[in-house]
């Protein structure tokens, strides 16, 4: 995977495990499960028919111990539950479950598929969570809850497992924690929440990653994302993902 994609994928990623929050009062964490958490996420979730946002990125390689920031602006789109179109530097990605179609400049039109990903073939929601991996709730407490999910067969080859630490009081997904199997590396992801229009938004991230590179080496990175001026359920059109 290519850098440009991974930071397209990264932000694929971020928006589709992502929840919302009910206005209802905090749940009983004793009789909590791993779906009841996911369900109350989703149930929120789902109130978001569309995200309209501009974005930074800045990202910065770990290779070789040489660095350097990357500053990229573009735009993200999002349609519940399986429409995505990012663009940056003159180049769109369309994301339909686990196919990208990739137009450049020239209006060149590429697709390629991820391997070794989450399946999104069930949209880009919370339930992406319990669809990749085995969740097991190993924290529940009046101010975090954390999933640990393990990843099923021929999801995330290069990964050990995936921490969710969830709000419990908001119902928001607030971080992940990555443990790749190459223990030199270490992944984490923090989200950052806005209340737009009475609904809390993710509106920015922060953390580590890997990606893989075409010698099948993990090449680490680092990264913030940060939206402006976004909109919640503007009413994007189909015709706009076409």
């Amino acid at each position: 995977m290519n850098q440009q994609l991974s930071r397209a994928v990264l932000f694929a990623l971020l928006l589709a495990c992502t929840g919302f929050p009910p206005p209802s009062q905090a749940a009983d964490l004793s009789a909590l499960t791993p779906e009841m958490v996911i369900d109350r996420l989703s149930t929120e979730f789902i109130k978001i028919k569309d995200i309209r946002t501009d974005y930074t990125l800045e990202t910065n390689l770990f290779l070789l111990g040489c660095g350097g920031t990357l500053r990229q602006k573009g735009y993200g789109l999002y349609k519940y539950p399986d429409n995505l179109k990012i663009v940056m530097n003159g180049i769109t990605y369309i994301f339909k479950g686990n196919q990208i179609k990739r137009i450049d400049a020239e209006r060149k039109i590429t697709y390629w598929r991820f391997a070794n990903s989450p399946d999104f073939s069930i949209g880009y929601t919370p339930r992406l969570m319990s669809h990749n991996f085995y969740l097991t709730i190993v924290k529940s407490g009046a101010n975090e809850i954390a999933l640990e999910g393990l990843p099923k067969p021929g999801v995330l080859k290069n990964v050990n497992k995936v921490t969710f630490y969830v709000d419990p009081v908001k119902w928001l997904l607030k971080r992940l924690d990555i443990s790749f199997r190459n223990k030199s590396l270490s992944g984490y992801a923090d989200v950052n929440y806005e209340k737009i229009d009475g609904i809390w938004a993710p509106v920015g991230t922060a953390g580590k990653s890997a990606f893989q590179a075409s010698n099948n080496a993990l090449i680490g990175f680092g990264f913030r994302l940060r939206g402006e001026n976004m909109q919640v359920n503007s009413g994007i059109s189909d015709s706009d993902f076409k």
